[in-house]
């Protein structure tokens, strides 16, 4: 029984935990992967050292076997690969100049000019996009300065550029 209150507005509010509680049952919220960091333009153009980055903010391990990233780059994962919760995970255009532990290659190349990019999941469903551009607000500074891009914190709407910042030059 919900409690009687004088207000209609304060009789509302009462209502929203109870429907929340219905509509979502406990542990029916994970996070999904997202797309993390995005490095697309070095100050060095002859080093190939794109690459793409995704976390795993769900308490639980993902199985990535069979999806993929697309836009301007095609790559697929490998079977048996698994995020586990909080992990990071890095896909490069040449893997060996990344560091270890990088997948790839991956086909086709990250844009300077700005361009969207998909996670999607072995059924070909959207998981994620970032539809990245090179002018303000957008990070600046990874437009051929040397960084890349970072989301600010994995929650955030990955799609504005306000919530990605630049990381510190290496």
């Amino acid at each position: 029984m919900l409690p009687c209150t004088s207000s209609p507005r304060a009789r509302r509010i009462a209502v929203l935990p109870a429907l929340v509680a219905v509509l979502l049952p406990v542990g029916a919220l994970h996070a999904a992967p997202v797309i993390n960091e995005l490095h697309y333009n070095n100050d060095d153009n002859w080093v190939q050292n794109e690459f793409i980055e995704l976390v795993n903010p769900d308490p639980e391990a993902v199985d990535l076997s069979g999806w993929s990233l697309s836009g301007g780059i095609d790559y697929t994962f490998p079977e048996r690969t698994t995020m586990e919760p909080g992990a990071y995970l890095v896909v490069a255009s040449n893997p060996g100049t990344v560091g270890a532990g990088a997948l790839g290659p991956y086909d086709g190349g990250l844009s300077g000019e700005g361009e969207e990019i998909e996670l999607l999941d072995a059924s070909g469903a959207t998981i994620d996009v970032v539809d990245y551009q090179v002018h303000f607000p957008w990070p600046t500074r990874a437009d051929g300065g040397g960084s890349s891009m970072e989301l600010i914190n994995p929650s955030l709407d990955n799609d504005l550029g306000g919530s990605w910042r630049s990381s510190s030059t290496s």
